[in-house]
């Protein structure tokens, strides 16, 4: 991250300034983590709290979580819920992910693993975001890894805690080597309920810029397909140029034949008659 140590100093001064806070942990193992975390991504605590337990009031078991339509699970979320499409389509995928390779919805390859097989296994399942890997991985196994989703990031950028052009990689990695690493789940809790209190950042000016800087396309199209109409247009009379050329050959080459043929018959028809008379 850009100017690291200026902001690590802002950092120091802000992190004594957040109000406590105490993690929750989910009951039905690290599925229940998974499942939580989803909901809490770009969401607040009480909203994904509500969700999960309208979710397993809903479910015989996990894996019928796994079995919902996309629509189904935007149902009971409620689809007024922040991403509530992306969000329910995301949990899907990523639920069948580790039923593919567990053969089940849980999780026991991991048993005993260490940390950098635990994060490898996570960060490289199908449609999971760096928040819900980096949330699963710190509360579930204690591995250092900082939950940033895009609404943390744009609240960090507007107090001007981080650098303007930060991802969430790079915030995620940063603050991972500000905390120690037994403090990270406290903090991550402590973090997203301030978040929950500022307001919901504007896009940048960066972003408006490009998105008026589409007009030009439009233009361009119209102008090459003005230029194929008119290539089109030309077309025909070239076809009947051609035709009138070629007629012209086939008649001075016809001409000649007729000729010659007839040369050629009344040689032979002399010659007959000459063999007659002998």
């Amino acid at each position: 991250m850009k100017n690291a140590t200026e902001f690590a100093k802002k950092f120091k001064k802000f992190r004594k300034s957040l109000p406590s806070a105490e993690i929750t942990t989910s009951e039905d193992g690290v599925i229940g983590e998974v499942i939580y975390a989803h909901l809490l991504w770009n969401a607040t605590a009480k909203q994904a709290m509500a969700a999960y337990k309208k979710l397993i009031a809903a479910a015989v078991d996990l894996n019928d979580l796994r079995m919902n339509h996309v629509f189904e699970t935007v149902d009971l979320i409620g689809v007024n819920y922040p991403y509530a499409g992306d969000r329910a389509k995301r949990l899907k995928v990523v639920l069948n992910a580790i039923y593919r390779r567990e053969h089940g919805v849980h999780i026991l390859s991991l048993d005993g693993a260490g940390k950098r097989d635990v994060r490898e296994y996570f960060d490289t399942l199908e449609g999971i975001t760096p928040f819900v890997s980096n949330r699963v991985c710190a509360v579930y196994y204690g591995v250092a890894t900082m939950p940033v989703d895009d609404r943390t990031l744009g609240v960090l950028i507007a107090n001007d805690l981080v650098h303007e052009q930060s991802s969430i990689t790079d915030v995620a990695s940063w603050l991972a080597r500000q905390v120690k690493a037994d403090e990270i789940c406290d903090f991550h809790v402590c973090l997203h309920s301030w978040v929950e209190t500022q307001p919901v950042p504007k896009p940048s000016k960066s972003e408006k810029k490009v998105t008026k800087k589409k007009s030009p396309a439009k233009k361009s199209a119209k102008k090459s397909a003005k230029k194929s109409v008119k290539k089109t247009a030309k077309k025909p009379a070239t076809k009947k140029v051609t035709k009138k050329a070629a007629v012209k050959k086939k008649v001075t080459k016809k001409t000649p034949r007729t000729k010659v043929a007839k040369k050629k018959t009344t040689k032979k028809t002399a010659k007959k008659k000459a063999t007659s008379k002998k």
